[in-house]
């Protein structure tokens, strides 16, 4: 069917004239439901534990966290509430398969599954699946019932990428069916997007940061005939136009694609915590610790980023330092200067020079902190002067702050003066 058939057939099922319904009522938990199917499983944390007989085969090698460990993942992966998750229920996992993108008209939530734990060791996961096209409506009464009664002030919504796509497009089909009004904040709740520290973490050292990427490459969930998400959108069209014995089966795949994404949300995040607190190479430790210093905390950057200082404290004279070490200690001279430590970011900058004579960013710092921190004239314009980029200004300024005939340190003198090699 054409897209212009698709939105008729919409719009005569909805008997809607493009403007938002007035709010409409939950049902009763025990009210009947048609138009749609609303489906209860439990997973078990524990490898070797009770898992679906539809999801054990890609579950089988994949390690769950249990609430309390979820809660402490996310508290590292994101800033939470200040008094904490709940360490019995710390997160709702959340995951939308539509019929299309956000800008589109046809647009509609197909299915839809959330997960939580309902004991320390075991999840609890609930799909609901379109049947009709005029029941979307009622099938999102139910989900935001469910999703309003667990997720609250002290337990998170989980997604990945749902900063961008699921919760702006959930939102906008909960006004579109009078659910709520266009000014009311349906999920007012702390919201952790896992596709943010995956991306700080992870970019650029493989293919790509998608979901089922990263399950591959860090997960050990390796999914049986998964379905992509061009295919998610024709398979759920073919059902809903003509639900036969052939789309229900394509209706099966995309939901068994959709629960595995919400039980993985939960093992990505448990995973993610274990690399940010453990990098296993360099580059994480540098990312781990940038992770870190946005979220405000520079004690634990600093400490990740110390076998780096390190090794920049012993570089020699006649070796360049490496390409890390150059940049973690730049992150730390920024961390200790906002922290008002100016000598001890003096002392990273120096050492960034001394590692890499000509760095200009950090001459730059580092003449600034000599010039109007320690009142060195003299050692400033020796570092300014011998920056890659030297600022003309402040070379002139330097100058006319010096006495007649006034004796300039080398470079050399000024470097090993602050660059003390204790860490």
């Amino acid at each position: 069917m054409s897209l212009a058939g698709r939105l008729a057939q919409y719009g005569q099922a909805r008997g809607s004239t493009g403007r938002a319904a007035p709010v409409r009522a939950a049902r009763p938990p025990g009210a009947a439901r048609e138009g749609f199917a609303h489906a209860v499983m439990e997973v078990a944390v524990a490898r070797g534990g009770a898992r679906p007989a539809e999801l054990a085969e890609d579950l089988a090698a994949l390690e769950l966290p249990t609430a309390p460990a979820l809660a402490r993942a996310l508290a590292t992966l994101a800033v939470g509430p200040r008094e904490g998750l709940d360490a019995e229920c710390p997160a709702v996992m959340f995951d939308l398969e539509t019929t299309g993108l956000m800008g589109q008209p046809s647009t509609v939530v197909g299915v839809a599954a959330a997960a939580w734990h309902v004991a320390p060791d075991r999840l609890r996961v609930e799909q609901w699946s379109l049947g009709q096209l005029g029941a979307e409506g009622d099938m999102l009464v139910h989900l935001e019932g469910v999703l309003r009664s667990h997720v609250g002030p002290r337990c998170a919504l989980v997604t990945f990428n749902g900063a961008s796509f699921d919760v702006p497009l959930l939102r906008r089909r909960l006004v579109r069916h009078g659910i709520v009004r266009p000014t009311d904040d349906p999920l007012r709740m702390p919201h952790v997007d896992l596709v943010v520290p995956a991306r700080r973490l992870w970019r650029d050292r493989g293919p790509d940061c998608r979901l089922g990427t990263l399950e591959r490459d860090h997960l050990r969930l390796g999914r049986r005939g998964d379905v992509s998400g061009a295919e998610v959108v024709e398979l759920l069209w073919r059902w809903l136009e003509r639900p036969d014995a052939e789309s229900a089966a394509d209706l099966a795949r995309v939901q068994r694609h959709n629960r595995l994404d919400v039980i993985s949300l939960a093992a990505l995040a448990h995973t993610m915590h274990g690399r940010m607190r453990r990098p296993v190479d360099a580059v994480e430790r540098l990312r781990a610790a940038r992770h870190h210093q946005r979220l405000g905390r520079s004690a634990l950057a600093l400490e990740l980023l110390q076998p780096l200082l390190v090794a920049l404290a012993r570089v020699a004279a006649r070796r360049r330092g490496s390409a890390l070490e150059v940049e973690a200690g730049m992150l730390a001279a920024d961390i200790d200067r906002r922290a008002g430590r100016r000598g001890e970011a003096a002392r990273h900058w120096a050492r960034v020079c001394r590692a890499v004579p000509g760095h200009a960013e950090a001459h730059e710092a580092l003449a600034k902190h000599l010039e109007h921190r320690a009142r060195q004239p003299g050692a400033a314009l020796a570092v300014a002067g011998a920056s890659d980029s030297p600022c003309a200004r402040r070379l002139i300024r330097l100058r006319g702050k010096l006495a007649e005939g006034a004796e300039i340190p080398s470079l050399p003198q000024v470097i090993d003066a602050w660059a003390d090699p204790r860490v």
